[in-house]
């Protein structure tokens, strides 16, 4: 085989150097990339939570269940939203969440989750912002006079499920339609331009950050969201796009809608980017003082520092290399993972299974796959420590202590673990940890016959275990395996799960 020659290209990333360099693709154990291969090696950055986090999101199944959608009228800038019309989308109501819950619930086998209600409020998603003090009765159950005693219902019910159910709310926003609109112009917290003009962004008026603040009235919303509802006994909650910075509509010569982002935010008020972000800071650690941990949308343009400082520790879009080429997944972690980055393992968007596919039984059953495929995969590699990322120009491989390694090419991730196939990425055989060392999941995307699988190293397997089909009714027992030595012999079903245990 030709030698590569090193191509000795360096960067600096959150004061932590890391060597990128090329390398023979005979060099990645069982899984191979064409051309040329670039390494980025994993190095620990100096961390230290600024907060005190009450999940470990590494360990945690983390999603949004999208209940309503508030529709908007003719009155906006463009395609971007002003101010809801009255009329609204249902996609489910709390009564149905639970019953997602519950079927989650079933197929992930208790593992811990996470559920953020969306459009819980008013008349549904980015409706009546900067208040959040009403629940959404199309979304309430048939017996409750107070819509919010249906979520609170369900924020109770839910922990029954291993889950624990907060919600999806927005700081930034501001409509002239909310109960709290002329308050907030009458306390002058609204940003506005050097001449006073109130300032128009994607989605409406915006609220300074740093005059909320100093003006005390972020405070008292947030305390009024958590005697409303048992936020703190969630111990989390998600907001939603907490820009650093003005996010403005534009409309280029052809018709076509981009987003340009502005700061300060309100030059009406002279306050600094610095002191814009500053206040968000104050904002998070006034949520944990209440036991609350924060998680936000995206790192790009809404993270309050370079991630050392571990406000956040969990973000709903994870696209950051340097983040995860610096910190541990328990230290900041993601929902939806992009790119090369998948080969570090990503989360099936529980939100979107469910909006896509209205009748229940149907989105669990797709639930199912992407759970298999995706996130109990990212959940056994989240036990093991990163070494380095591999990219090549058809996809990139992911290099773990323990003899694991991966790869993410054509949309699939392939997992190995000591030169063993774990997962084609279709076909698996993986630990589910939260069982203990001797529980292994079975899953298979297109069904397989008498697929000889050699279980993994740490995993304590006696010629006696059992077996059970995983749906989200339940489990029934299973036959169609045989355990000889250290292999599984296995036959599944399309979209067929199945625990051993």
């Amino acid at each position: 085989m030709k030698k590569i020659l090193p191509d000795r290209v360096a960067f600096v990333a959150m004061g932590v150097l890391l060597v990128s360099f090329v390398v023979e693709a005979a060099n990645v154990d069982v899984f191979t990339l064409d051309g040329p291969v670039k390494t980025n090696e994993f190095r620990q950055a100096d961390f230290k939570w600024a907060v005190h986090p009450r999940h470990d999101y590494s360990k945690t199944y983390v999603a949004k269940l999208f209940l309503c959608q508030a529709e908007f009228g003719p009155d906006h800038l463009g395609k971007y939203k002003m101010r809801d019309n009255g009329r609204q989308k249902v996609y489910m109501d709390c009564e149905k969440a639970l019953e997602a819950i519950r079927g989650m619930d079933e197929i992930t086998l208790g593992l811990p989750k996470i559920v953020y209600l969306v459009g819980w409020q008013y008349n549904g998603h980015d409706s009546k912002y900067p208040a959040f003090f009403e629940g959404n009765r199309a979304v309430a159950r048939a017996c409750d006079r107070d819509p919010l005693d249906s979520v609170r219902w369900l924020m109770r019910e839910a922990k029954k499920h291993h889950t624990a159910v907060s919600v999806h709310a927005n700081l930034f926003d501001a409509f002239d339609d909310s109960p709290l609109f002329a308050e907030y112009k009458r306390a002058d917290v609204l940003a506005r331009e050097k001449d006073g003009t109130y300032i128009l962004g994607d989605w409406g008026y915006k609220v300074s950050y740093a005059a909320e603040w100093e003006k005390g009235l972020v405070q008292k919303r947030l305390d009024r969201l958590c005697e409303l509802l048992p936020i703190r006994e969630a111990g989390t909650i998600h907001i939603d796009a907490f820009h650093n910075a003005v996010p403005f509509p534009v409309v280029n010569s052809g018709g076509r809608h981009s987003i340009r982002f502005r700061s300060p935010i309100s030059p009406w008020h002279g306050h600094t980017r610095e002191q814009d972000v500053a206040a968000k800071r104050n904002i998070v650690k006034y949520l944990d003082s209440k036991g609350v941990d924060v998680t936000t949308e995206g790192v790009s343009g809404m993270d309050v520092g370079d991630g050392r400082e571990g406000y956040f520790p969990m973000y709903w879009h994870y696209n950051n290399r340097t983040y995860a080429l610096s910190l541990k997944p328990s230290q900041a972690c993601g929902g939806n993972v992009y790119g090369s980055l998948c080969a570090f393992g990503s989360n099936v968007n529980g939100e979107a299974v469910f909006r896509r596919n209205p009748d229940l039984d149907r989105a669990l059953d797709v639930f199912k796959r992407e759970f298999c495929k995706m996130t109990l995969v990212c959940q056994y590699l989240n036990t093991f420590k990163r070494k380095a990322l591999l990219e090549g120009r058809d996809g990139s491989i992911g290099v773990f202590e323990g003899g694991v390694r991966t790869m993410w090419k054509g949309g699939r991730l392939s997992v190995a673990k000591d030169g063993e196939i774990l997962s084609d990425g279709r076909d698996m055989l993986v630990p589910a940890w939260w069982l203990g060392d001797g529980a292994l999941v079975a899953y298979s995307e297109k069904g397989c016959r008498e697929r000889r699988w050699k279980t993994p190293a740490g995993v304590k397997l006696s010629a006696k275990a059992k077996a059970w089909t995983v749906t989200a009714k339940g489990r029934e027992e299973f036959g169609k395996f045989k355990i000889e030595g250290d292999a599984v012999t296995i036959t599944l079903s399309p979209n067929e799960m199945v625990l051993i245990q």
